[in-house]
């Protein structure tokens, strides 16, 4: 009997079959070679950052030890002074053992020496010599004529005694004594550059990847492989910050076509066994399931008056699909209702944030019915919204880890349930952000007394955290409100209330009506107590500091948020950059220093007391600095004198370049190169600034007419006063006194 149908069934789709698999399992080798490639790249290069990370790590560790020991001990202080006390045998002694003990402290030491620069004297474990018979005295030459404080050397060759002929591989990290001046010696603790070796030998897996190590000359340090010629693909260079070597890292070749070639064939192996598993396989369910398209042909054709084709009369379970896909339906019914009770805590999140934030309307009702499925509380008095914020949040994430930092938040989350339990409230907190806490509270009080639960609530709750974490917090309470609707006010008032924090305090319950004085601020009216403080800073006046102090009591008191205090102290910054351009490089140097640590405090403050501690602090260090630079000249005290000179005779219309040169006996072209390098300002400009700064306060507080001003503050005809008080304020006398 022939089988027209199940043969033209088998070969419509046993041909797709064939291409669709092919292209898939070429896809599948492909794909998996590349990820499989990408995979060995990253974790090559994990493997590389990790040994640079051991190895930087190693030598950090010793010069932090190294540090210390210089800030600490007196022994060492009393070396490199040449006041050891008591028999100078013994004292020498403690000396070489103090060194012991340094070496000991980490077995990558090598040795350590002292040089004493008064009296060219070298101290070691073994010996106490003059610099010229010691066997590094070139190098000790080299350090001392280095301009740097500290210096991590590259590889280099080493002996203690001039007579020894062997020399050991290591390198030098050099630190000067004082650690500020350095003017009295250096300390040299030389690093076995073997023993680096042998520790990234052993992190290393010779049989499988290999990892190269270039000093800053391109020199090889070492190579990890199998103790022959290394011959693998390199996927990975890392440059280290600290000892500028180049780490460069592969896979062995051998090793990586072994698993490539294996890979390959058995994935073409395996491709090539399921298509011929998927044809036999097909052909099967063909020619089983092809008799009810059999009979529905048939019967077709019957109606059609075609020529009847015969039945096979056996019966045929093609109902075991059906059935099979009815338990499989199933089953994925009741993975769905698994997952929805997983998925409802993130639901009750996503509705809480929704009804917080208001970007959804919500009515009554529907809350009603959201919070029975969702198991909570439906019937309420009174609703309050809090919301806790974590201070120095920043140094938070520093002191924990991300598993850390969780469990504690956990901890606080637990900490507000059980404190309202313990109050016998109800509480519905989730965390809106990763340092706020967003609380509502449920009440069936009046507004009063709701009020003041709500108060004693996070009061409670905020010394439990003081008392026992380590870390502070601060809360926002908004108003009580009696519809659900009305929440989002709360909340948002809550939230407003915690950008003052830095004004009002941290580790305290701050109240929606602390804020609610706080109005849309003039900023701009701080600008020009900002613009003369950074011109005081730029002359070198004391007057800087009382300007700074009452700039910052402004922000105090005018009670500014959190972003409005960094926008200021922005355009502080940048003022005070922008005075800082025009003084020599010198002078510039010494606030470039301080700038991005001035902007650093300003991202990462929680109160103003803390910013004002902070500014201060870089602001009278660079004032230092810079009155240290300006002592040093020899014309620093001349140009104060012009200055002075300056500001009293500004109403002198003759005063010019020339009259300072007959009055000082310096040439005109001198004066006015050295005035801008010492105040960063031009002659002219900064006599025209004191003159119309003087005019300005005559129109404010007197009724001179504006030609007696003009001559008062050095102008003989009235169109040049105008003309100059015009350019410099863009108005003219009259219409600035009106």
């Amino acid at each position: 009997m022939t089988k027209p149908w199940f043969y033209r069934l088998l070969f419509s789709y046993l041909p797709v079959f064939f291409m669709i698999t092919s292209v898939l399992i070429v896809l599948i080798i492909l794909s998996i070679s590349h990820l499989s490639k990408r995979e060995a790249e990253n974790a090559n290069q994990t493997y590389a950052l990790h040994i640079m990370q051991s190895v930087d790590y190693t030598l950090k560790t010793i010069d932090e030890y190294v540090i210390k020991e210089l800030q600490t001990n007196q022994r060492i202080d009393q070396f490199f002074d040449n006041k050891l006390e008591g028999n100078p045998y013994y004292s020498a002694y403690e000396v070489t053992e103090l060194i012991r003990g340094m070496m000991n402290y980490n077995k990558f030491i090598d040795s350590v020496y002292f040089y004493r620069a008064s009296d060219q004297i070298v101290i070691s474990p073994n010996t106490m010599i003059a610099a010229d018979r010691f066997g590094d005295k070139a190098f000790i030459d080299e350090m001392i004529k280095s301009p740097s404080q500290y210096e991590l050397t590259n590889q280099r060759q080493y002996k203690e005694f001039t007579e020894m002929d062997q020399r050991k591989v290591v390198i030098s990290l050099v630190r000067k004594f004082p650690l500020l001046s350095g003017q009295k010696g250096i300390i040299v603790v030389n690093i076995s550059m073997d023993a680096i070796v042998g520790m990234i030998r052993d992190m290393s897996n010779s049989k499988i990847s290999f990892i190269q190590v270039y000093d800053p000359a391109g020199n090889q340090l070492l190579a990890s492989g199998n103790g022959h010629a290394i011959t693998g693909s390199e996927l990975t260079r890392i440059h280290s910050n600290y000892t500028n070597w180049e780490y460069r890292s592969g896979l062995n070749d051998q090793y990586l076509y072994t698993f490539t070639s294996v890979f390959s064939y058995v994935w073409i192996g395996l491709g090539l066994v399921m298509i011929v598993l998927g044809g036999i396989w097909m052909t099967y369910v063909t020619h089983r399931n092809y008799r009810p398209i059999q009979l529905i042909m048939s019967r077709i054709h019957a109606i059609s008056e075609l020529q009847s084709m015969s039945i096979d009369g056996k019966k045929k379970d093609e109902f075991q699909y059906i059935d099979r896909a009815i338990s499989n339906l199933m089953e994925l019914s009741s993975r769905y209702e698994k997952q929805h009770e997983e998925d409802i805590v993130f639901r009750r999140r996503h509705v809480f944030k929704e009804w917080l934030e208001g970007s959804r309307t919500v009515e009554y009702e529907d809350w009603k019915v959201e919070m029975n499925r969702l198991h909570l509380p439906t019937g309420f008095g009174q609703l309050t919204a809090a919301v806790i914020e974590m201070d120095k949040y920043m140094e938070i994430c520093r002191m924990f880890s991300q598993k850390d930092q969780e469990l504690l938040k956990f901890v606080l989350s637990r900490v507000v349930y059980e404190t309202a339990e313990s109050f016998g409230l109800t509480v519905w907190a989730e965390w809106m952000a990763t340092h706020r806490l967003s609380v509502v509270i449920f009440t069936d009080e009046d507004v009063k007394n709701s009020e003041k639960q709500a108060a004693n609530l996070c009061e409670n709750i905020r010394a439990w955290v003081e008392q026992h974490l380590h870390f502070r917090i601060t809360l926002g309470v908004g108003h009580v409100v009696g519809q659900v609707q009305e929440l989002v006010h709360s909340y948002e008032a809550a939230t407003h209330v915690l950008r003052f924090k830095s004004a009002l305090g941290t580790n305290r319950v701050l109240y929606h009506w602390e804020a609610e004085a706080s109005t849309e601020k003039e900023m701009y009216k701080h600008l020009p107590l900002i613009k003369s403080l950074a011109q005081s800073f730029r002359l070198g006046d004391e007057g800087w500091k009382p300007a700074l102090e009452q700039f910052f009591t402004e922000l105090k008191v005018g009670l500014l948020s959190y972003d409005e205090i960094r926008n200021l102290m922005n355009y502080f910054a940048y003022h005070l950059h922008r005075e800082m351009i025009e003084l020599s490089a010198e002078l510039q140097e010494s606030i470039q220093i301080a700038i991005p640590q001035l902007n650093d405090a300003t991202q990462h403050f929680d109160t103003i007391e803390e910013l004002y501690a902070s500014c201060f602090h870089l602001l009278e260090q660079a004032s230092q600095r810079m009155a240290d630079i300006r002592e040093v000249r020899s014309n620093h005290a001349v140009m104060r004198q012009i200055r002075t000179y300056v500001e009293t005779h500004y109403a002198d219309p003759e005063l010019s370049l020339t009259s300072l040169s007959e009055q000082f006996q310096l040439h005109a072209s001198h004066i006015s190169r050295a005035f801008k390098e010492e105040f960063g300002e031009k002659f002219v400009d900064y006599l025209v600034k004191i003159r119309m700064e003087q005019a300005q306060h005559l129109l404010q507080s007197s009724r001179h007419s504006v030609q007696e001003i003009g001559v008062q503050v050095g102008y003989t005809h009235a169109i040049s006063f105008i003309r100059a008080f015009k350019k410099y304020t863009g108005v003219t006398p009259g219409d600035y006194r009106k």
